[in-house]
């Protein structure tokens, strides 16, 4: 059986758990605490060398980092697909994949260093907002481009990876103070309720999220 390990609330595990649920694969997910220092425990470090989740042990295949484990799980479990058919659109998604993890993750670490690391007193609230003006600078560039295909999801009308990869860090943002509306991002609110409604979404939902 596939053995994940995660982090609650890190948009990189949550994206790879999506995809799991979504292809209804068994799995046994393993919650490490970031608290307690599990994530750098020498156990995990000789699965994840950077100590970083996720990671992913399948037939004695250990995988690190979130691009090569849902790129692995596509390959490995065809059916049913997380990627269209259609060569073009692929790239697209791969593309919107890129947008989110390069540009929208990079821009998003200065909210949540101010926003969950450093204690309300300390935090540079000048800082904190332009780097929150960042985030939605980044989301209006997504709603542009997924308004501008005219589709239910962000590549086609088939969820795809690029909205498993989206949804976890817009999630996040909007609990670090940088959500999306509806007077600017009325179609990422529309994607959002969508993506919530989805099982997938309920049985991935991060654990210390709920209390």
């Amino acid at each position: 059986m596939i053995r994940f390990y995660y982090g609650s609330g890190s948009p990189f595990s949550w994206r790879v758990q999506l995809v799991l649920e979504e292809k209804k694969l068994p799995y046994e997910p393993v919650l490490l605490s970031f608290s307690k220092g599990e994530h750098k425990s020498a156990e995990h470090l000789a699965r994840s060398p950077h100590g970083k989740v996720p990671a992913l042990t399948d037939d004695g295949l250990t995988l690190y980092e979130s691009s090569a484990i849902v790129e692995y799980l596509e390959e490995r479990y065809p059916k049913p697909s997380v990627m269209p058919t259609d060569p073009a659109a692929r790239a697209l998604v791969r593309i919107e994949e890129l947008e989110c993890l390069l540009y929208l993750a990079e821009t998003f670490r200065a909210v949540a260093r101010q926003a969950f690391f450093t204690p309300p007193e300390q935090r540079d609230a000048a800082a904190l907002d332009a780097a929150r003006a960042e985030v939605r600078s980044q989301l209006e560039r997504l709603e542009a481009r997924a308004a501008g295909r005219r589709a239910r999801y962000i590549v086609g009308d088939e969820p795809s990876r690029a909205d498993f990869t989206w949804l976890p860090f817009v999630e996040i943002a909007g609990r670090a103070g940088a959500d999306v509306d509806r007077a600017r991002t009325p179609w990422l609110i529309d994607w959002r309720e969508t993506m919530r409604a989805r099982p997938s979404y309920e049985r991935s939902y991060p654990p210390h999220w709920r209390k």
